[in-house]
């Protein structure tokens, strides 16, 4: 059996990137791990500050999609590596939620998402997945650190 998730909602919506469960990095409180991630995409520290501050994380969404400002030239090498980033400190600052990751036990992670192929399993259910095998490991992470 595998756990399915979309967005914030349902039992298992603490999952999501968009889920209210802030934590500190780099100075800066991060509304969401949404927040952060899109926020890593740049150098310049108005921008960052700009997504850290945005209401929602929808809002740090459109910022950070938003190609009037330029991304790091390797991000999509990067990209993954800074959602475990994101992800770990969202559940290293969040022990409430980091017990629920960890009572999903052993059971595959999969972002349920239509619009999304490389993050989520996509229109047909064959994407990549990479954020629910980023929860995955993060998960795994967690255990050994007990």
């Amino acid at each position: 059996m595998s756990i399915h998730f979309y967005k914030e909602k349902g039992v298992y919506g603490f999952l999501a990137t968009y889920a209210p469960y802030g934590f500190y990095a780099d100075g800066i409180y991060w509304k969401t791990s949404e927040h952060y991630y899109q926020a890593q995409k740049f150098f310049d520290n108005d921008i960052k500050l700009k997504i850290a501050s945005a209401e929602t994380p929808k809002m740090a969404s459109e910022i950070g999609r938003n190609r009037k400002y330029s991304i790091r030239e390797n991000w999509d090498e990067i990209r993954a590596d800074v959602m475990y980033e994101a992800v770990l400190l969202k559940f290293l600052a969040n022990p409430d939620i980091a017990i629920l990751l960890l009572a999903t036990q052993n059971e595959t992670i999969i972002e349920d998402t239509e619009k999304e192929s490389y993050w989520g399993c996509g229109p047909n259910k064959d994407g990549q997945n990479v954020y629910g095998k980023i929860l995955c490991r993060v998960r795994d992470d967690l255990r050994k650190m007990q």
